[in-house]
């Protein structure tokens, strides 16, 4: 992965560095639950980011959250599936991944115990190269996003 590739609005390259590193260290260890939650963490944070770095388009999207009153949510409030949504609305997530994406989000919930436990979820390393797969391609969405223009449909 080129770092330097990535948007310039990410001002955490080497962060996102060091947790590429650690969900392969994490792979290689069988720690497939760890491997989840640093995918679904990294790939909000890097939404996030977008988001932030972009405000006007995110919040002007047909799917930007919105208060009862009606107005937009403040950003840093939006969950996970919001900035993925958006994201794909502005063109920036592909479809592939913005589907993808959604089914990380899901299985980085399970970070609360209840729900594992309730849903009966046993991670397998298979699962979690699935979910560092769709980190990868959206890092890759995210350099193309930057290489052309940041918001562009499919």
């Amino acid at each position: 992965m080129d770092f330097a590739a990535l948007p310039r609005e990410l001002t955490s390259q080497q962060v996102v560095h060091a947790r590429l590193d650690e969900i392969n260290r994490c792979l290689d260890a069988g720690a497939p639950l760890a491997v989840i939650f640093l995918v679904g963490s990294t790939l909000e944070g890097l939404l996030m980011e977008m988001a932030l770095a972009h405000p006007r388009e995110f919040v002007t999207a047909t799917g930007a959250p919105r208060e009862k009153s009606g107005a937009v949510r403040e950003i840093r409030t939006w969950r996970l599936a919001d900035l993925i949504a958006v994201a794909h609305e502005l063109g920036i997530l592909g479809a592939d991944v913005y589907k993808f994406a959604d089914h990380v989000r899901n299985f980085r919930n399970y970070i609360h115990p209840r729900q594992q436990l309730t849903e009966v979820f046993e991670p397998r390393i298979a699962t979690a190269q699935i979910a560092r797969h769709v980190l990868q391609a959206a890092l890759a969405d995210l350099q193309r996003a930057s290489g052309t223009s940041q918001t562009h449909t499919d």
